[in-house]
């Protein structure tokens, strides 16, 4: 499965990076990311530290190993004894950096893998279009909820894994690896949330926001609440829609 995120994200984000290696190794799959600052080296560190066979898919040539400070990882990925781990380098010796070549390299990402999750990410990021690239080939695609651009994805298709902190984050990752977006439960609904989600029934595939309701104050709070409980999940500044979750989830 490929593990990307953002470069530049929230601890708690690369804290869950390990509650979702640990459910690659209960379901035997091997991690694969690009090696970059932030979510893809906490996958890459979490999958040594554990156990799980890891693999880097840098944009360059062996030349140049990108980013620089991560070169003591890239030896470690190189010389780990764990099957399936080492480097990648996406372009031959010798070739000069363009722009393109990031995107480039995660086409490569999601080529290699049947599972994509996306952790952390903003609207435009690079890991939405991975997210978005690994919808369009079929690869079954999960979010970590929370960021803008999980968001985008989730409202695009893909399966919510919950929220960072949330207890059972190995768990409902193994279960998602082993079987199928299209096995996703949807939650419980508590009583008093019962009005939100009647009118998200009636809203379709566009969510809802809180001027859509008679008491806009009252739905504020209660989007709020649902979103923190993990029946919600932000697909736009304000507008929420169902969030779908892994099989096995509670």
């Amino acid at each position: 499965m490929a593990v990307v995120g953002s470069r530049a994200t929230e601890r708690r984000f690369v804290a869950a990076v390990d509650e979702i290696v640990y459910g690659a190794r209960r379901a035997g799959f091997s991690v694969v990311s690009g090696g970059a600052i932030g979510i893809d080296t906490a996958a890459h560190e979490a999958s040594l530290r554990i156990g799980v066979g890891t693999l880097a898919v840098l944009p360059l040539g062996s030349d140049r190993p990108y980013p620089a400070t991560n070169e003591g990882l890239f030896e470690r990925l190189a010389g780990a004894s764990t099957p399936r781990s080492g480097v990648l380098f996406h372009q031959p010796l010798g070739t000069t950096p363009t722009r393109g070549m990031f995107a480039s390299r995660n086409r490569r990402v999601v080529e290699l893998c049947s599972h994509v999750i996306v952790v952390a990410a903003g609207l435009r990021s690079g890991s939405v279009q991975t997210g978005r690239l690994g919808l369009a080939r079929g690869r079954h695609v999960a979010v970590v909820v929370g960021t803008p651009g999980a968001g985008l994805l989730a409202g695009a298709g893909a399966t919510c894994l919950g929220a960072p902190a949330s207890e059972g984050l190995a768990l409902r990752t193994a279960a998602w690896l082993s079987g199928s977006p299209a096995e996703a439960q949807e939650p419980e609904w508590p009583e008093h949330l019962w009005f939100v989600r009647d009118r998200l029934a009636l809203a379709g595939g566009a969510g809802v926001s809180a001027v859509d309701f008679e008491d806009p104050a009252a739905a504020m709070a209660a989007l709020f609440e649902a979103e923190l409980s993990g029946y919600l999940i932000e697909v736009g500044a304000g507008r929420y829609a169902p969030q779908r979750r892994a099989p096995g989830a509670s």
